[in-house]
């Protein structure tokens, strides 16, 4: 670039930076301006449907086994949920299928409204969902709000806004031998979506999964884990009270309590498709229960999650990146950073300021304070973090930081967030599956040996990586087994609803997200119709009985239209024209 050029670039970059503050303002202002239009004054006249009792859910009506609902930073229990027994899931299914034959025929204009009721009812009642979350995982009022509303409120506007577009009629390309035909593509409802979904995000998890399924035409059946139920109670009271007052069967949408009887019940009863989000053990044990009635499904099974630090960064912004993605949610997180690889020339520094930020932190009871990071959720999951934290520490890891319970809670499930250097591919912690809060620093010295060791376990779910040298970034993220790749940032994807999630090998197959996901809970048809409004004949060619000239003048066209070199199509064509003037009535 010349001389002016670069003083023009530059001028242009100044002008940017000193502007951006109100460039932003505007560019803020005009969304706002836009999103008010839509909402006063581009209103459609949709039904009006009579209110409907709420109701009981079905779903609540268990009568199996109890679960005791106890907070997991405080070790009180909240109360007893009774699971259902294998008839009582058959019952809720028989209801949602009445439900869904009366919502497959509804409008996406009226599919919108209610969506958007949902966030209405996410904002109206956010310190209560908010709170229900936090007593039943938990997390701290920051992570519940992040990753229970916004995100909840985020998928919903995606899908009000996008959804239609992703389920609306394809035309397709007919070939010129069906001229006289017209194609196209239809999504149309698959019945009752099962959903199976762990505890990490016990609000989330069902809005995310059951928007998409009802936006589809579906109905939905939510199974959650026994470790986070109790907030299941406020929020199906919600979720009904939103269906019944637009005149909508609140049926529509159940959120049933159990442990496994349940869930195999579920996988077993029915369902035209499930969505299981959990580990891969069980995701195999469900994939073969499916397989009994040849019931699709879209498992995703964790991972083991990549970031890779290139010695490039601003060490400053990295250390920040990577904490969020090796802790957020204590790390109980399928797409957790749980394995992070710093380039050698950086590798010591990182190391000791990882330790430092993380050692700085206070954990504690959320309900009793601020604190950066509550309790794990699950008992036997501390137990497991526990184990592969000591038993790295034998293989020769380095502990920097925690690596321990946290002597200062001993009623809750609490385990200190935990730094480890000097990590191997060939320690236990660096191929099982931790989801807790761990940060494993992994040393690496060139490309070929990152490729190697980030590709060295059975996951391949995500993968981040951090580095100014984008071209860089993207060679490397090709090499990597992934279903998800993001680069300078972490679990930005999320957020991108159109992107689908999910992963490869033993993180699962199918997506949930994007126009897929949507795609994903419809029933492709694919139909072929006239193109004009007369009858098209059936040509003598191939009618019964076959006549013996039949085969001639179907393999000169054969030769006409797809042999190669013009040579030899015009000679096919002389030879189908002469074979046509030779047998004109077969063409008719």
């Amino acid at each position: 670039m010349s001389g002016d050029g670069q003083c023009i670039f530059g001028s242009m970059k100044q002008l940017l930076l000193e502007h951006y503050s109100m460039i932003y303002q505007v560019v803020v202002a005009v969304l706002t301006i836009a999103v008010i239009y839509k909402a006063f004054f581009n209103k459609k006249n949709l039904p009006v449907r009579p209110k409907r009792d709420i109701g009981t859910s079905p779903a609540s009506l268990g009568t199996g086994a109890e679960i005791d609902c106890v907070n997991p930073a405080t070790g009180k229990s909240m109360g007893i949920i009774k699971s259902l027994k294998t008839d009582e899931v058959k019952t809720c299914l028989k209801a949602a299928q009445v439900a869904q034959a009366e919502w497959g025929k509804t409008s996406f204009d009226e599919r919108r409204q209610i969506l958007q009721d949902f966030i209405d009812m996410f904002i109206k009642n956010e310190n209560e969902l908010v709170e229900a979350s936090m007593r039943d995982t938990g997390k701290t009022r920051f992570e519940a709000t992040f990753g229970e509303i916004l995100t909840s409120c985020e998928k919903l506007r995606y899908l009000i806004q996008n959804g239609e577009n992703a389920l609306k009629t394809e035309e397709r390309k007919v070939p010129m031998l069906m001229g006289t035909k017209a194609a196209r593509l239809e999504y149309h409802p698959l019945g009752v979506i099962g959903i199976i979904i762990p505890w990490n995000y016990p609000i989330h998890s069902i809005i995310s999964a059951a928007a998409a399924a009802i936006f589809s035409g579906n109905a939905a059946l939510v199974k959650v884990s026994e470790w986070s139920t109790h907030s299941k109670i406020l929020f199906e009271h919600l979720v009904r009270k939103v269906l019944a007052n637009r005149g909508h069967d609140p049926n529509l949408i159940q959120i049933l309590p159990g442990m496994g009887e349940t869930g195999e019940a579920l996988v077993r009863c029915g369902v035209d498709k499930i969505l299981f989000i959990g580990s891969p053990g069980t995701g195999k044990r469900v994939m073969k229960a499916a397989s009994d009635n040849l019931t699709p499904v879209i498992l995703e099974l964790g991972g083991k999650d990549p970031m890779i630090v290139f010695d490039d960064v601003d060490l400053d912004w990295a250390l920040a990146v990577v904490q969020r993605g090796c802790f957020i949610n204590l790390g109980q997180n399928c797409i957790s950073s749980e394995r992070v690889f710093v380039h050698e020339k950086i590798y010591d520094q990182f190391s000791k300021l990882m330790a430092e930020k993380i050692n700085s932190l206070k954990q504690g009871p959320p309900e009793e304070g601020h604190f950066d990071f509550g309790s794990m959720t699950m008992p036997a999951q501390v137990d497991k973090v526990e184990h592969l934290v000591n038993t790295a520490i034998k293989e020769g890891a380095t502990l920097l930081a925690g690596g321990k319970r946290n002597p200062a809670y001993t009623k809750g499930n609490y385990f200190l967030p935990t730094v480890l250097s000097n990590v191997t591919e060939k320690m236990t912690i660096f191929n099982e599956e931790a989801f807790g809060p761990v940060c494993t620093l992994v040393k690496f010295s060139n490309e070929e040996e990152l490729v190697r060791m980030a590709n060295g376990t059975a996951f391949g779910l995500g993968c981040s990586i951090l580095s100014t040298d984008l071209k860089r970034a993207e060679r490397i993220g090709s090499k990597i087994s992934t279903g998800m790749l993001t680069i300078n940032d972490y679990g930005a994807s999320y957020l991108v609803q159109d992107l689908p999630f999910g992963g490869c090998k033993e993180s699962g197959f199918g997506r949930f997200n994007g126009p897929e996901g949507l795609r994903g809970f419809s029933r492709e048809v694919s139909i072929l119709t006239d193109r004009y409004p007369i009858k098209t004949p059936v040509p003598r060619l191939i009618r019964y009985p076959i006549d013996p000239n039949s085969v001639g003048i179907i393999r000169s066209a054969i030769y006409m239209i797809y042999q190669r070199g013009v040579a030899n199509k015009i000679r096919a064509a002389i030879n189908f024209t002469s074979q046509v003037i030779r047998n004109p009535k077969l063409l008719m």
